[in-house]
């Protein structure tokens, strides 16, 4: 019996999508459950042909709205008990990936898995990139931008731990990832791995990246859609009133509002207020879940930060 399904959200993919979900087919086989969720594309890309003709579900949104909850709403749809995000530029190097996820998460249910990324050249892609491990936060810039780590910090072992996840493809169980909450309250797009990164390691899960599951990834050099600057300051405010100790989410704040365009930010705080009783049912449910001192995913930061 199948126990894993794929999310693919996508907008404006065009044939990357034909590419990706054929890779999937020829690598994992007809069985495994792929689920597309067309988030409102513009580009006239017959996107319900490729769902029939390697029998995806496929969703369609009128409107855009936004990778996290697309995200969330393909994990909530899906019947399995696991399943693996995949951005709809990629492309598995070797059979037999969907296995490793399965046998990792039954082993660590309370994990969230990445496969290792390796740049997928075509005419369209950046300059080539090195191998990466991940990704961490500087939280001593008081900024949440996630940074590559270009150091491997365990080269014996082919499963390793990793702060963020970042990478465009990882897998978790999706009865742990609703204990989580999932990517509830994110806008549009951004910081989806952070957040959950971040509520993984306080919870007292983990996040691991798997050396031998290899998975090419086109960084464009554009991307096919509009990347508005207001729901990135959203989100960082968002995650900074939700996850941060006080004394470190002043300086957060404090450094959103001097770098923000100053409109973006007033109309990003009078939204985060308006949602204000909410946010704090959110921050007492995590209180009630977490078991980790938020100095502990500090530390873990930093020392991947020191091996840079």
């Amino acid at each position: 019996m199948n126990q894993l399904s794929i999310i693919i959200p996508f907008l404006n993919e065009g044939n990357e999508i034909y590419k990706t979900v054929e890779n999937i087919r020829q690598t994992s086989g007809n069985e495994i459950k792929i689920i597309l969720i067309n988030d409102a594309s513009t580009d006239n890309y017959d996107y319900q042909k490729v769902s029939k003709e390697f029998d995806t579900l496929y969703v369609e949104h009128i409107e855009r709205m936004g990778i996290a909850f697309s995200r969330d709403e393909g994990i909530t749809m899906c019947d399995t008990e696991y399943f693996l995000l995949l951005d709809g530029h990629m492309r598995f190097i070797e059979k037999g990936w969907s296995e490793k996820f399965i046998n990792a998460l039954q082993t660590e249910p309370r994990t969230i898995f990445c496969g290792q990324t390796k740049e997928l050249f075509n005419e369209n892609c950046e300059n080539k990139r090195p191998v990466t491990y991940g990704a961490y936060i500087d939280f001593e810039k008081n900024n949440w931008k996630a940074l590559w780590n270009y150091k491997d910090p365990d080269s014996k072992n082919s499963i390793i731990e990793i702060p963020i996840i970042l990478g465009a493809s990882y897998a978790c169980s999706k009865t742990y990832w609703q204990k989580l909450e999932g990517l509830k309250g994110l806008i549009i797009y951004g910081m989806d791995e952070q957040l959950i990164s971040l509520k993984t390691w306080l919870e007292g899960g983990s996040c691991k990246l798997m050396k031998e599951v290899v998975v090419e990834h086109l960084y464009r050099k554009t991307f096919p859609y509009p990347m508005g600057y207001f729901h990135k300051v959203y989100n960082e405010l968002y995650l900074s009133e939700l996850l941060l100790p006080d004394e470190i989410k002043d300086l957060f704040i404090n450094e959103i509002i001097q770098i923000s365009p100053k409109k973006m930010v007033i109309k990003a705080m009078e939204d985060l207020i308006a949602k204000e009783d909410w946010i704090n049912e959110q921050k007492q449910y995590y209180q009630s879940i977490f078991t980790i001192p938020f100095e502990s995913v500090l530390l873990q930061n930093k020392k991947v930060k020191e091996m840079q």
